[in-house]
């Protein structure tokens, strides 16, 4: 639930380094290690636009396959990924396995996943149980009991829920509340009046007007019912909050005893609840927004028992929609992937459900994935960037002037306490309590959310386990997380164009050490900032300092809200701790690599000297090509910003690309002195 954590999302890392590549086969494994020319635009002058000099080329020849709204190297790299699971899942189901190893949870999951014949048949039959129990609720208590049972099984209802640590006191497990329940991704999409969300509302209107008619309603019935939970989300987003309200720390912290915050919403039974996740004994909770939780009370008397009814049952279906059969996966897509994210057509059954088997099962399926495919070489060797990385970022923290003695000894103890997670957990998840079973999808996927719900609940009390991952192995991505001060990157990563232990240095740290680099800045960012070495949250920083830093912020903010992509502009204070990590990751990676060629020295290789190279990486590793309605879905949601602000907006601030490059005041990529950003 927390929106404290920091990550390189499949949404924002995007992108590349090869030619050719489509969804159709993956040829990722030959994406070549050095530079590669005939990506580049060389009409474009480099000190005109650098993300397109370097990616020009690769971007006419790649059209964005139909089933993908958007496409580039971070894109190819997870395809990579996807075939390699495909391989491994049809391997695993292949084998005769003994009941309950990991293989016959693994190869029963995918295959229930994959029958189509059996879904299409069954339709919503699998949910007829649920529905009958939905009906059947008569009060406010058996309300309660429904809404939670739904909520550990994976249905967004009603509100947030989660067992996390507390940040404040960052070894402690605590309740945590917060807005849910609301099929749209923020308030935005109900209350605002803007051609694409009044677009978007239409198109949901119809999206659900067609799902419950799935359920056997007529027309009539559905067009009633779809406006009916329509009135209940958009009272219960007018009592929301905007994402960019949610980036304030200090604002979602509002810790209470469970009798004031009952007291607060006393039309919710909360003893229920508790009874149905398995807790005892809760005596605090952690809202992060009071105000949806009261708006949420007041709907709950308001609204009539037999209206939440069509609200949950709606909830229930929509979220195993594409579980359900091909008629209900196709509403669901054309709602979802055509309109709302332009995707031309539905990815083949066999990525969705290798995707869909890997983020279910996590590390049963990573345990398999790093046995084939990674590479001990490369741990090592980004063990060992990373080392120099942080060497580097002590370097910096001490050189900074608006800095006092003071907050740079803290800044650098926080920084030498990051916990470093790389490739794959030391000690596995314990999966022996799941049972997949040979039945459907839907069931399969509901004991999976079952089990995860229980397994969350089960920390409550205990002290925080700081050896968890919150991502598998075979995930193409990383984080930061504050509470816990550590950073983490699954092995999937650590392959071209991020990585590749035979390649020169200087683009291994333009690519990899820029990532370890952004992800060790956002324990510095707007929000990371706020926690200490142990990670709680606690002032550490002067107030000198603090107005200091805080005023750079800004100046980020402001040279952001200025980049437009398609009439739309970046948000800047939406996007601040990502393009903070940008910056501060580049930064870090450059200073770093200065420090390895003083023992290491690097020639002029493919033409460019090793800081070209360097720069030459990283923009190839934001390339990215987006769908129109894909951008526009994500300047109004996601904390990244468009790749090629995300290449061109940190190098235009860094003086070093600006000698590596020769650029000079009337370039594209150059910003006068005075308005560039240096934070670290």
């Amino acid at each position: 639930m927390k929106n404290i954590i920091s990550s390189v999302s499949v949404l924002g890392l995007g992108v590349g380094l090869t030619v050719g590549f489509t969804s159709c086969s993956s040829n990722a494994d030959k994406m070549p290690a050095n530079i590669d020319k005939t990506t580049f635009d060389t009409t474009v002058n480099p000190t005109k636009d650098f993300y397109e000099y370097v990616n020009g080329n690769w971007m006419k020849n790649n059209p964005i396959p139909p089933t993908e709204a958007a496409w580039g190297s971070f894109y190819i790299v997870r395809d990579t990924v996807t075939f390699r699971l495909r391989k491994m899942l049809t391997d695993v189901g292949s084998q005769k396995a003994t009941d309950g190893s990991i293989e016959q949870k693994i190869g029963d999951y995918y295959a229930t996943a994959m029958d189509s014949v059996g879904m299409n048949k069954a339709g919503i039959t699998p949910l007829m149980d649920e529905f009958k129990k939905i009906d059947a609720i008569s009060d406010n208590k058996s309300l309660w009991d429904e809404v939670a049972h739904l909520k550990k099984m994976g249905a967004n209802v009603m509100y947030d829920f989660d067992v996390s640590p507390d940040d404040k006191i960052s070894n402690k497990e605590v309740c945590e509340f917060g807005q849910g329940g609301m099929s749209l991704p923020n308030k935005n999409y109900y209350l605002l009046d803007n051609p694409r969300m009044v677009m978007i509302r239409a198109a949901f209107m119809d999206y659900g007007k067609e799902m419950l008619m799935m359920m056997n309603e007529n027309e009539e019935t559905a067009k009633k019912n779809i406006q009916t939970i329509m009135n209940i989300e958009t009272e219960m987003a007018k009592g929301s909050k905007t994402p960019e309200e949610q980036r304030d720390v200090h604002a979602e912290y509002n810790k209470m005893p469970i009798a004031q915050f009952a007291s607060m919403t006393p039309n919710i039974d909360w003893n229920i609840c508790f009874d149905v996740y398995g807790l005892k004994g809760v005596d605090t909770a952690l809202v992060r927004e009071p105000a949806f939780m009261s708006k949420l009370d007041t709907l709950v008397k308001s609204v009539p028992m037999d209206d939440w009814k069509i609200y949950l049952k709606f909830h229930l279906l929509t979220a195993n929609a594409n579980r359900l059969g091909d008629s209900i996966t196709d509403i669901n897509f054309n709602f979802w992937g055509r309109t709302f994210l332009g995707q031309q057509k539905m990815k083949p059954r066999w990525k969705r459900v290798s995707e869909a088997t890997s983020g279910a099962l996590g590390e049963l399926v990573g345990q398999l994935y790093v046995k084939q495919y990674f590479s001990p070489d490369a741990k090592q060797k980004v063990y060992d960037m990373v080392h120099n990385i942080i060497a580097a970022y002590s370097e910096r923290i001490n050189a900074a002037t608006w800095m006092d003695d003071a907050t740079k000894k803290k800044a650098i103890d926080k920084l030498n306490k990051v916990t470093l997670k790389l490739c794959y957990p030391d000690k596995w998840k314990d999966y022996s309590s799941l049972q997949i079973k040979s039945d459907a999808w839907v069931l399969n996927a509901m004991r999976v959310n079952e089990f995860e719900f229980d397994y969350d609940m089960k920390k409550y009390g205990k002290p925080v386990d700081r050896t968890e991952w919150g991502m598998s192995p075979q995930t193409v991505n990383a984080y930061y997380e504050p509470t816990k001060n550590e950073i983490v990157f699954p092995a999937a990563i650590m392959q071209l164009p991020f990585f590749d232990p035979n390649r020169d240095m200087a683009m291994n740290y333009g690519g990899m050490g820029a990532v370890i680099g952004h992800e060790l800045t956002h324990g510095f960012d707007d929000q990371g900032s706020q926690y200490d070495a142990d990670g709680n949250m606690v002032k550490w920083w002067t107030a000198k300092d603090s107005a200091n830093y805080f005023a750079r912020l800004q100046s980020l903010i402001n040279q952001f809200n200025g980049y437009e992509l398609d009439s739309m502009h970046v948000n800047g204070h939406l996007t601040l701790g990502e393009n903070t990590a940008d910056l501060g990751g580049l930064t870090i990676a450059y200073q770093a690599l200065q420090r390895y060629m003083k023992e290491h020295p690097e020639p002029i290789k493919d033409g460019y000297t090793p800081e070209q190279r360097f720069f030459i990486a990283f923009a190839q590793v934001w390339r990215t090509e987006l769908r129109p309605a894909f951008a526009k879905q994500q300047m109004e949601n996601n904390p990244h910003s468009p790749g090629m602000f995300r290449a061109n907006g940190p190098l235009s601030d860094m003086p070093s690309f600006y000698t590596a490059f020769n650029v000079k005041q009337g370039d594209g990529m150059y910003r006068d002195s005075t308005v560039r950003v240096s934070i670290w």
